[in-house]
């Protein structure tokens, strides 16, 4: 009988499928897309928009073993990834496998590397999606146009650097950190101040304290803009007599998050584990591509990693609901499976929020055969997930208004206490109460009190309207207003998706690349436009307006899912997009050379061991060759990034943390080393 060929993108995932597949099938990876354009020029037709492609360098002997593989099976399954690149990737390769395949080329897609759904996915075969392909074409021309075309009018306005480049998506991220910058520059603190009062009730012999903050002054919001606005209110209400004047209980239902998105684990994952995102999706993958356990074999722990949708499998919400009951009980279940509305107008319904492929495999089971940071991730994961099948958390809440009584005067201050208790834990049982504040806290919040808003106690004592209280200390406190914070690498990939800016497969090669630019760099973990980053804003923002315009980028967001709907058609919305675009493009070629500048200075990275001495050629003069592993995550430490280096036997890959300790170096692949002296060597002539 002829084996079965399962064709895939990742060597290390065809290896975890082997595994489960077992004899009849062969499984082979296309180690990615096996098609391209070239960089050298543009390779767009322009008359109907579609991409020349050429095979990519080294995939030539790839392809024919597919072939070869192929012509020999009895069945070909294209199980490519499920996104759009997956689906062109499954196209490309159909169409080189040739003659000797024809009518036994399948397309299948698993949100799971699991036996279950590997099976299931075979039983259902189906023909490629045209309107995928169609739109990631869609997608690749109109990036290619984009930067093929708007990067000439940087290279005519900013002389001095070559390596400036405009993206479709890329520009709009850039204007986001530099107008968020002139935010920051912008903004002049006005300083307000805060009085609290510790009180307690007088009749109580425990004397259980609690914090109330001026709430009204007259029946009007406190505006105390100076020290001495605080120092009057002081001086009003020394001798005054404090009152509870009206006591407020209530219920506060806190409901759990949705299962994680792509945007949203890169977030939680930036805030909670302090990994960037590039090196959490690096991590994912892993865990998705699978991980070798007790009995030896890869398995995936986690569903697809590249995904908008909050959308989880009825039968993986039952298996959650089993874990609930057994580690906390039925009390902790709602009565049906939530279901959660995918807020995205363009998310895929029909793919999966990313969660863990069997519940049942609880962090502390598998911890042992992960990594430290693989076992971060996979416990962020579970737990959010098992989290999102649990009953809301049910807190009691108390608002006491307290008033003044000063002699002869009609009530002026109000002050007011807040208070919460939880009453039932719900979802917060599977992180543990006590780790709630930092566990749940909104990923990428700015957590800011607002004048007046008041302190919440942990404990309040129970009062009734009319209780006499004592006052403790009155405190005045001094505060500024602050300015917006700078975003953090996650937050910008979030605030690209709340705008409808990229997809899930695109969000952390964007941010890499603004770094990679230098036109943003980072500090305290917060991205910073560099002076080059303004300039190039800048200069769009003058010349091509359209290509950083956020409006503009998600309506043509918006039309490139309509071609993968099949709403659009793909040369409409081409020649719509391209005539008025090449207008403004010719235009500002033009304006920008009139107005040509020199490009900021300093804005190469000084690599570790690579300065110069005096009176000696820096080591950074001598032109270092390039890696396709520079930028990516250091092995080691996880937290710096691959840099070339050059040392005394030559140029190898070393991590950018080397200064902080990490000391991780490997050579470059196809570079020939110089020979190292053996041990006990001396060099020199005889």
């Amino acid at each position: 009988m002829k084996p079965k060929l399962l064709i895939v993108e990742s060597a290390k995932k065809a290896r975890t499928i082997k595994g489960l597949l077992g004899a009849g099938f062969t499984v082979k990876a296309t180690s990615g897309h096996i098609l391209e354009m070239p960089r050298d020029e543009m390779h767009v037709n322009l008359q109907d928009f579609t991409p020349t492609l050429y095979l990519i360098r080294g995939k030539g002997k790839k392809l024919e073993k597919l072939k070869k593989v192929a012509a020999e099976a009895e069945t070909v399954y294209l199980a490519t990834d499920m996104d759009r690149e997956g689906e062109a990737i499954a196209q490309h390769v159909a169409s080189r496998l040739g003659e000797a395949t024809a009518g036994k080329v399948h397309r299948i897609t698993f949100t799971a590397i699991t036996q279950a759904d590997l099976q299931a996915a075979l039983a259902a075969p189906r023909q490629i999606d045209r309107r995928l392909v169609e739109a990631q074409m869609a997608r690749r021309v109109t990036d290619r146009l984009v930067g093929y075309m708007v990067s000439p009018v940087l290279w005519r306005g900013l002389s001095g650097l070559k390596r400036l480049s405009a993206g479709r998506v890329q520009s709009p991220a850039l204007w986001l950190v530099v107008e968020r910058e002139r935010e920051i520059r912008a903004f002049v603190p006005e300083e307000w101040w805060s009085i609290e009062a510790e009180l307690a009730k007088t009749a109580d012999p425990n004397q259980l304290k609690f914090w109330a903050t001026l709430f009204r002054i007259k029946g009007k919001k406190p505006e105390l803009k100076t020290q001495a606005d605080a120092q009057q209110v002081l001086d009003d209400l020394k001798g005054a007599d404090w009152r509870v004047l009206r006591v407020q209980k209530g219920i506060y239902t806190r409901k759990p998050y949705p299962p994680f998105t792509t945007d949203s684990l890169q977030q939680a994952a930036s805030s909670q584990l302090g990994f960037n995102p590039r090196f959490t999706m690096k991590l994912a993958q892993e865990l998705y591509e699978g991980v070798a356990l007790e009995e030896g074999k890869a398995v995936g722990l986690i569903t697809y990693i590249r995904t908008d949708s909050v959308a989880v499998a009825p039968e993986a919400q039952q298996v959650a609901r089993a874990v609930v009951t057994k580690f906390w009980g039925e009390v902790y279940l709602p009565p049906q499976p939530p279901i959660y509305q995918t807020r995205d107008k363009t998310a895929q319904e029909a793919h999966e929020a990313i969660r863990p492929v069997d519940p049942w495999r609880i962090p502390k089971l598998v911890e042992p055969y992960l990594t430290s940071q693989q076992y971060q991730l996979y416990r962020l994961i579970w737990r959010r997930f098992i989290a999102s099948q649990m009953k809301p958390a049910v807190y009691d809440t108390v608002t006491v208004d307290i008033e003044t009584l000063i002699t002869d005067k009609p009530t002026v201050y109000l002050f007011r206490a807040r208070g919460r208790t939880l009453r039932f834990a719900g979802f917060l049982k599977v992180y543990g109460v006590d780790v709630d504040a930092e566990e749940m806290r909104q990923p990428g919040r700015e957590e800011q009190r607002e004048e007046g808003e008041g302190l919440e106690n942990k404990v309040m004592p129970e009062l009734v309207k009319g209780d006499p209280l004592t006052l403790h200390q009155l405190v005045p406190r001094q505060h500024f207003t602050q300015p917006p914070s700078r975003y953090t690498e996650a937050q910008l990939i979030g605030a690209l998706k709340k705008l409808g800016l990229g997809r899930p497969s695109t969000y952390a090669t964007i941010v890499e690349t603004l770094k990679d630019r230098h036109y943003v760099g980072l500090e305290q973990k917060r991205l910073y436009p560099t002076p080059l980053g303004f300039q190039v804003c800048e200069l769009l923002e003058k010349h091509v307006q359209m290509v950083i315009d956020v409006g503009f980028t998600a309506r043509m967001e918006d039309d490139l899912d309509r071609i993968a709907r099949g709403d659009a058609d793909r040369l409409t919305i081409m020649r719509e997009f391209y005539e008025p675009f090449k207008t403004t493009v010719e235009q500002a070629m033009v304006a920008a050379a009139a107005e040509r500048q020199p490009a900021a200075k300093s804005t190469e990275p000084v690599h570790p061991r690579t300065r110069g001495r005096k009176g000696t050629k820096s080591a950074r003069s001598k032109k270092l060759p390039k890696s396709e592993k520079e930028g990516q995550p250091c092995p080691q430490c996880g937290e710096g990034t691959l840099v070339v280096k050059s040392g005394k036997f030559g140029p190898f890959l070393g991590c950018s943390r080397y200064a902080a300790g990490c000391q991780y170096t490997e050579n470059l692949a196809g570079l020939r080393q110089k020979r190292r002296p053996k041990p006990g060597h001396r060099s020199g002539k005889k």
